[in-house]
């Protein structure tokens, strides 16, 4: 099976930027590993980018934590909402799952291991955190709830929605998938340096997709909600969000 370079998956973006596809990573990738009959090397790189825009815009835009590494083993995962209730009560992390979001019925779901650190390296907490995958047809997206709202800021500068008075913060990042020996054209320089695009390097085609994401707090508790890909639009997101709110 061919691996990726994660470190230069992401080209030359902030090392801020990399330290967060490190985090994303752990949590996505090293569950995937083991996974991979069901999930496409491109596909995998595109959940992976996703993942990122959640570590990116809380953890490291925090200054308090520079990085976030974990992993979860595809033996733990469950296959019922019951069982990742009990999972999360375990945890006391006071939450009800739903069996449906905004019109995705909950497919499977587990605990993973986080570890945060400074810039140093010095690690400032363990902790437990859950991830649900939820499914409409061949559309998903995952719910991760993390323990870590008091030493992560939330995207103040993001657009926001207000779900009965909890700020919901609504992310948008366009991605550019390339091959590892994708040359950048002078268009492609300027979208970067405007902040338009981020380059993925790792798949065998060229593709520019939206990924989407949203985000919130609840106590010391932050929930992130993460389109699969760019069919999953910003509403459906949005909708989620209010039904695991209003749970």
């Amino acid at each position: 099976m061919k691996k990726i370079d994660w470190d230069k998956a992401f080209g030359e973006c902030p090392e801020e930027f990399h330290n967060s596809v490190n985090s994303a990573l752990s949590k996505i990738s090293n569950r995937e590993e083991k996974n991979m009959s069901r999930i496409s090397l491109k596909k995998k790189v595109i959940i992976t980018a996703a993942a990122v825009m959640a570590i990116g815009v809380t953890a490291v835009a925090a200054g308090k934590v520079a990085s976030i590494t974990g992993h979860s083993y595809l033996d733990d995962m469950v296959y019922s909402i019951e069982e990742i209730q009990a999972e999360s009560d375990k945890e006391n992390f006071d939450v009800k799952y739903p069996e449906t979001l905004g019109g995705y019925a909950f497919e499977k779901g587990l605990v993973g291991e986080g570890d945060a650190a400074d810039e140093e390296g010095n690690k400032i907490r363990d902790y437990n955190f859950l991830n649900l995958d939820y499914a409409n047809g061949d559309k998903y997206a995952s719910l991760y709830v993390e323990p870590i709202a008091d030493i992560t800021d939330m995207p103040e500068d993001k657009p926001c929605v207000d779900i009965d008075g909890t700020t919901v913060y609504t992310i948008e990042q366009v991605f550019k998938f390339v091959p590892p020996d994708y040359e950048k054209t002078e268009q492609d320089i300027k979208d970067e340096e405007a902040g338009k695009l981020v380059f993925s390097y790792g798949t065998e085609d060229v593709e520019v997709k939206t990924m989407r994401q949203v985000t919130w707090e609840e106590g010391n508790l932050v929930f992130d909600i993460i389109a699969g890909d760019d069919t999953v639009d910003m509403d459906t997101l949005v909708d989620m969000a209010e039904d695991m709110i209003r749970a």
